[in-house]
């Protein structure tokens, strides 16, 4: 093997390495932004509304007590029938967390959602929650 095609590969062999490191660094930096989502979905298929409302922040209380939550919930019914979840977008910008993803139903059915979460107390709260296509 020719010396250059030699140099050619060790070199695009460190760019693959050192992209993989830059992307994990992205992953585990943003990887508690998903912990209030996954608990509040486990809550919710639970049947368990008030856990649910504890995942969301002091301001989400402030203009939407426990009741309307509660409607907001009845709905969206994939939020408590949410077999499965994928949220490949991530990323926090000056303090606000913002996940994009999606919800499949047990039956199926796919909804796009976006949260935006707030850190209370050094721990992620959700501030906002959008259904599109519910």
């Amino acid at each position: 093997m020719p010396r250059w095609l030699k140099i050619l590969l060790g070199i695009a062999a460190g760019l693959a390495v050192l992209i993989g490191i830059v992307v994990w660094i992205a992953l585990w930096a943003t990887s508690g932004l998903i912990e209030p989502i996954e608990r509040q979905l486990a809550a919710l298929k639970a049947g368990n509304i008030e856990a649910a409302y504890q995942e969301t922040s002091e301001a989400f209380h402030q203009g939407t007590p426990i009741g309307k939550f509660s409607a907001f919930v009845d709905q969206f019914p994939i939020l408590k029938d949410a077999a499965e979840h994928s949220f490949a977008s991530r990323s926090v910008e000056n303090g606000v967390g913002k996940v994009s993803g999606t919800l499949t139903s047990s039956t199926g059915g796919v909804v796009p959602v976006e949260y935006r979460l707030v850190k209370e107390n050094a721990a992620w709260k959700i501030l906002y929650i959008s259904l599109n296509g519910g």
